[in-house]
């Protein structure tokens, strides 16, 4: 092979390769709410992770058993914040918060559902968050 061939194997060949690699800074993520508890969500808001504050909420009045989506996340680190309308004592917080959840080149679920911890402070609930990957 000469060198010419060479070149112009090697310029096919980037010209094939880099737009791939760097469209893929391009994609744009989905982050779905799913609602498992018996309270009403007030507001599912997110911000780039280590942001000082939460912008108004993406996501509000997700019913009990209820889902929503927001879309538009492209790939990176992002901490999540969810408030519920808590009318039960027995429940600790209304707001459970989510720190540098990774989105890389899925979509992500978060689930909230009541959780029974036995009595601390007066409280035997809490809401928890599980993060699941979705093509």
């Amino acid at each position: 092979m000469s060198g010419r061939s060479r070149i112009a194997s090697l310029a096919l060949l980037a010209a094939v390769a880099l737009p791939l690699v760097v469209g893929c800074q391009f994609l744009v993520f989905k982050v779905c709410v799913k609602n498992d508890t018996d309270f009403y969500l007030d507001e599912f808001a997110t911000k780039s992770a280590g942001a000082p504050t939460y912008p108004d909420g993406v996501i509000k009045d997700v019913a009990p058993g209820g889902s929503d989506s927001a879309g538009g996340y492209s790939a990176g680190s992002y901490d999540m914040r969810a408030k519920f309308d808590v009318s039960d004592s027995s429940v600790c917080e209304d707001t459970v918060e989510l720190l540098e959840v990774e989105i890389e080149n899925t979509n992500v679920c978060v689930t909230y559902e009541v959780q029974a911890i036995g009595k601390i402070n007066g409280c035997t609930n809490e809401i928890y968050a599980t993060v699941d990957y979705v093509l």
